[in-house]
């Protein structure tokens, strides 16, 4: 049996982009980056859900979640490179992506 995806998915060094630190503060911000690291998403389709837990999985290509936090604020979680040594992830409102 497989381990969890928890256990598998490494994310890198973290970037918050500085207009997301005015709007949401820090432990929410850890909140969503440690659901983003154990597989949770958020408000992503069906299709890209599957093809963020393939990549996971593969440790290939990136992954991409979608969190929204009301009043019409959503913010993505990018981990990009994934099995490559320049891996990162970055926290950026869908506007600066």
């Amino acid at each position: 049996m497989d381990p969890p995806l928890s256990a598998r998915l490494a994310i890198g060094p973290v970037d918050v982009d500085p207009v997301v630190r005015e709007w949401v503060d820090a432990e929410t911000l850890q909140r969503l980056v440690a659901r983003h690291r154990r597989g949770d998403w958020g408000d992503v389709d069906a299709r890209d859900a599957r093809d963020n837990t393939l990549a996971a999985y593969r440790q290939q290509g990136g992954l991409r979640s979608v969190f929204n936090l009301g009043r019409g604020l959503q913010v993505w979680v990018i981990t990009s490179d994934l099995g490559k040594d320049s891996l990162h992830t970055t926290v950026l409102l869908p506007e600066d992506a």
